[in-house]
């Protein structure tokens, strides 16, 4: 079982990542059997590069597992990945859930943001990270500087000679 570490703060990236509304939000969390639950969430802010909220999610088996992991100081984890052309920009952070809110300064601000959605919000979840890391990959294929490097392979031709330079 991971301990929470000390938290640290977003990069920029992350940051936007986890407050982009079209980004996809995965949060994982461990059941107390040791059972990985994943779960896509849409109530994700980071309203400060320290500070990541969730809004109370409708399972109340996530909520009984994010509550053992604030008990027990266990880390739980959000992957947020956002497709941009050809590069996915992709990142893991992993926290520690420091508290449920269901009044003040960050409740209410995540309240008015969705009110505005007509969502009832029932509390928040606080969260600090502990790491992050980035997980990011690009389709784009990679430009490979071919030179007459020792013991590097040259392509043949199917005459098995050696290509031409």
């Amino acid at each position: 079982m991971c301990e929470a570490v000390l938290d640290m703060d977003l990069p920029d990236e992350a940051m936007r990542l986890l407050n982009d509304r079209s980004a996809t939000v995965t949060l994982a969390t461990t059941a107390l059997d040791g059972t990985v639950s994943l779960v896509r969430i849409r109530g994700v802010k980071a309203p400060e590069a320290n500070i990541i909220t969730l809004a109370q999610l409708e399972g109340a088996q996530i909520d009984q597992e994010l509550m053992r992991h604030m008990e027990t100081s266990s880390l739980v984890s959000i992957l947020c990945v956002s497709t941009s052309g050809e590069r996915e920009i992709a990142y893991q952070v992993i926290c520690s859930v420091i508290e449920f809110q269901t009044a003040g300064p960050l409740y209410e601000k995540f309240l008015d943001e969705l009110r505005a959605r007509t969502v009832d919000l029932k509390g928040v979840w606080v969260l600090e990270p502990a790491d992050v890391l980035d997980r990011s990959f690009s389709l784009e294929p990679k430009l490979e500087r071919r030179s007459k490097q020792r013991g590097a392979a040259r392509p043949r031709c199917r005459n098995g000679d050696n290509a031409p330079d």
